[in-house]
């Protein structure tokens, strides 16, 4: 019996081929802060990413959300507004493993704290820069790093929340 085959996408686009019995699950949680029409992100590699990560077992993805943010950027978020869910089928170049991940991405507001890279672990020290502010209408001449790129689609509701 022939194993069904998925394409799956590294953070550049870069496609594969994976074998759809040999995916592994992941579920990741992202967190958009807006203030004074500037939006919080991380950059990464040649791009930027919404501040975020990987939901650990026994955590709830709303203490994965607070979690990452605060180890990404040294703010304190509390989530405003489920934004959406996306599945992606991604490719990790390092660990040559493809997974099917779910992307959960959250409105949030910032509670405390201050911009600051004191949380990155080793990995993150290798490819991502400390968080910053920049224009929302930055971004879509920016690269985002995922393997699906979700701002086009957000776009209208960050703009949206960018007026409030």
């Amino acid at each position: 019996m022939e194993m069904e085959k998925i394409a799956t996408y590294d953070v550049y686009n870069n496609k594969y081929v994976a074998d759809v019995n040999k995916l592994e699950l992941s579920v990741h949680v992202y967190g958009i802060a807006i203030e004074n029409g500037k939006i919080l992100i991380s950059p990464q590699y040649d791009g930027y990413g919404f501040p975020g990560g990987t939901v650990e077992k026994g955590e709830t993805h709303i203490d994965t959300l607070v979690r990452e943010v605060k180890e990404e950027t040294g703010y304190l978020v509390e989530p405003i507004e489920l934004l959406n869910i996306y599945t992606s089928f991604f490719h990790h170049t390092k660990k040559n493993k493809d997974y099917q991940s779910y992307l959960i991405y959250y409105l949030v507001k910032i509670v405390d704290g201050k911009i600051s890279n004191e949380g990155f672990d080793e990995d993150e020290k290798e490819y991502a820069k400390t968080a910053k502010w920049v224009n929302i209408e930055e971004l879509s001449k920016m690269r985002h790093i995922k393997s699906i790129n979700v701002f086009d689609e957000l776009k209208s509701k960050i703009l949206r929340n960018s007026t409030k």
